[in-house]
């Protein structure tokens, strides 16, 4: 969510964004004329071509994580991003970048930004799109990606042939971590809706479980780790079909969650809440991964930018298969990048 600056002055400095003036309903959400962002001789200014929305997204609108990540309104959402360099700071060529350059990357601007024309990056967040890859199907991978990773092989200590549960599968972080477990080695059992079970088994689970019909945690099997895309279980719950040694990581806080974290390091289980943050090397191991066919995007449905407020009421549904993707529209009027 980035602080919107004051009203443009030169025509051939603005573009449109989508902003959010008050915290509350999806139609809040108010498409408008801005300033292009200004970029530090550490950044780029990205020309955007796709975005995507997460639903940590709709959670900032309604207001519900102002007491973890305040900020002031009138602010434009969007972490995620994928386009061109449109202009580049001095210190930030020493990362190798080039204007022009295709490229993606969580970004870094107050809480995101990226429901915009042009957002501004820290260089070394940035990771070049694969070309086997479109703008859209990059920018659905930053956040979800970022966050599937960070649970699995930071949090969760991953290694080839460790018996993962993941649940909440066919979600959007959930896709992701499905193949980058199978692409590490791993055994996948996923948990999700039967009519998700052969998405899921393409993307390389070795087994399914129906959440409508079983519960995973009284069938009797152990995991090394337990990844909780969608928060739905609790690491009581799962501690009992966790190995002596297993790793149970969930996406939201709880009071549960937050005070095992504590103590779980007194002990052989360890339960973690992860929070994902912009990191250049992970985002360039995802998009290795992609390079080489191991993942992929799973796209639910694709919306232009000026059409967010929709966007955002299907993400809140919480029923999409993987990711919700917006495309940018650019002007091509007024083309010209500001000076860093």
């Amino acid at each position: 969510m980035a602080t919107v600056e004051q009203e443009p002055e030169l025509q051939t400095d603005i573009m449109q964004a989508v902003v959010l003036r008050q915290y509350g309903a999806a139609e809040n959400l108010e498409t408008t004329d801005l300033p292009r962002p200004k970029f530090t001789a550490d950044q780029v200014l990205i020309k955007i071509h796709a975005s995507s929305v997460n639903p940590i997204d709709w959670k900032l609108r309604k207001g519900m994580l102002k007491w973890v990540m305040p900020d002031k309104l009138p602010a434009v959402l969007g972490f995620d991003v994928a386009g061109e360099i449109a202009d580049i700071g001095y210190a930030a060529k020493q990362h190798g970048w080039n204007e022009g350059d295709a490229v993606m990357a969580f970004s870094n601007a107050t809480l995101g930004g990226c429901y915009a024309e042009y957002v501004a990056v820290d260089a070394k967040l940035l990771a070049r799109k694969p070309d086997n890859l479109s703008f859209e199907d990059a920018a659905a991978i930053p956040l979800a990606g970022t966050t599937a990773w960070k649970s699995l092989v930071k949090l969760g200590q991953l290694h080839a042939g460790d018996d993962v549960l993941i649940n909440g599968a066919s979600g959007g972080v959930g896709t992701y971590a499905v193949q980058i477990a199978k692409a590490l080695g791993a055994n996948v059992t996923a948990v999700c809706s039967p009519k998700n079970h052969d998405l899921v088994r393409e993307l390389g689970a070795d087994d399914v479980i129906d959440y409508h019909a079983a519960d995973f945690t009284r069938m009797g099997r152990s995991y090394d780790i337990i990844f909780d895309a969608v928060s739905k279980s609790s690491f009581t719950e799962c501690r009992k079909v966790l190995n002596p040694n297993g790793h149970y990581i969930a996406t939201l806080p709880s009071v549960e969650s937050v005070g095992f974290s504590l103590v779980s390091k007194l002990q052989r289980q360890s339960c973690h809440v992860v929070l994902a943050r912009p990191d250049g090397d992970i985002l360039r191991s995802l998009a290795s991964l992609a390079s080489e066919g191991k993942l992929r995007s799973i796209i639910d449905s694709t919306y232009p930018l000026r059409e967010v407020a929709a966007a955002h009421r299907k993400s809140e549904g919480e029923h999409v298969v993987g990711k919700i993707v917006l495309q940018v529209e650019q002007d091509s009027s007024a083309d010209e990048s500001p000076q860093p």
